[in-house]
């Protein structure tokens, strides 16, 4: 029987945020994504200025400039893949159903991989804006580097650099939830630093449907095996690496780290979804399918996204 395309596409839609809970924590510009591909957002100008015991009339009336935020949305291409006639007879399991699943997820955290990068401080688009880095401050390790091409050891994540965002949240005027989505390494070793009595809070309020692990200084806490990588000798130097790239390759020096950011600070944008179906397909001997979906983002406050990256050791 054909692959039901929509069924699929459903699906695909259905498990986005699935593992994924994290991209929920922003801003969603779906209704503004045009022709699926594209985001065009109006704009307010600034508000009008506000005097006091004004002593003179008439006062000079202006107009309020508006303007647009208008970006493309990344578009992840599942390649297309080949299950055999001959499989569907001889295997015990529906192969076809299970490669399509896989792919599916496959696919879906590739592009989660992607908004990421595109929230993270530093990224070319947001060209610019500071650099809200936090270093870490832990002691010197070197068993969990980012992969095993890094070398030397870095300071891990404690939770000091949880505090140090917290700060800075407080001082600005956003609204939403504070959010740190730390790494599977970055999380134990946050984990191990806290006291007995902050360890039972932190897990009283874990909130695993929300894939909230617990919360610390009023910031929600959330793991995922891995957030960014960030490459540079020095704050001045540093930057966001995308392993999207075609031309990317890990480099010695590499460090893992960490975002916190509050809601309304990033943005997320889901364009179209499709499925492709061949089956039966003579010259593969087979059906072959592949998929397609457009996911973007960006960041829409400065100030409300910082990201931890590990310092180098001594």
């Amino acid at each position: 029987m054909a692959l039901q395309k929509e069924i699929w596409q459903k699906d695909i839609v259905d498990n986005l945020f699935k593992n994924n809970e994290f991209a929920l924590r922003a801003f969603n510009a779906d209704q503004f994504v045009l022709q699926g591909k594209v985001v065009h957002i109006p704009t307010a100008g600034t508000p009008v200025e506000v005097k006091k015991n004004l002593s003179y009339f008439p006062q000079a009336a202006t107009e309020r400039s508006d303007n647009e935020i208008t970006y493309a949305i990344d578009t992840y291409y599942a390649l297309p893949r080949r299950v055999a006639q001959i499989d569907k007879y001889e295997l015990s399991y529906d192969k076809r159903q299970s490669v399509v699943g896989e792919d599916e997820k496959n696919l879906i955290q590739t592009a989660m991989n992607g908004l990421l990068f595109r929230w993270a401080p530093g990224y070319s688009i947001n060209a610019g804006m500071p650099k809200n880095i936090i270093l870490t401050t832990g002691a010197d390790s070197g068993v969990d580097l980012i992969d095993s091409t890094a070398t030397g050891t870095r300071k891990m994540f404690t939770k000091d650099a949880i505090k140090t965002f917290a700060k800075k949240i407080a001082a600005t005027d956003l609204n939403g939830r504070a959010n740190a989505l730390l790494t599977a390494f970055h999380y134990h070793q946050f984990f191990e630093s806290l006291s007995d009595a902050e360890k039972t809070n932190f897990n009283n309020v874990a909130n695993l449907k929300e894939g909230v692990i617990g919360r610390y200084m009023g910031v929600d806490i959330l793991m995922r095996s891995s957030v960014l990588r960030y490459r540079g000798a020095d704050l001045a130097t540093m930057a966001v690496v995308d392993e999207q790239d075609a031309a990317f390759a890990p480099a010695t020096t590499d460090r893992a780290a960490s975002l916190f950011w509050v809601d309304s600070a990033v943005e997320r944008a889901k364009g179209d979804v499709e499925v492709f179906d061949n089956p039966g397909e003579a010259l593969y001997y087979g059906d072959v399918f592949s998929a397609l979906m457009r996911l973007g983002g960006r960041v829409r406050r400065a100030s409300g996204v910082w990201v931890a990256v590990e310092d180098l050791g001594l």
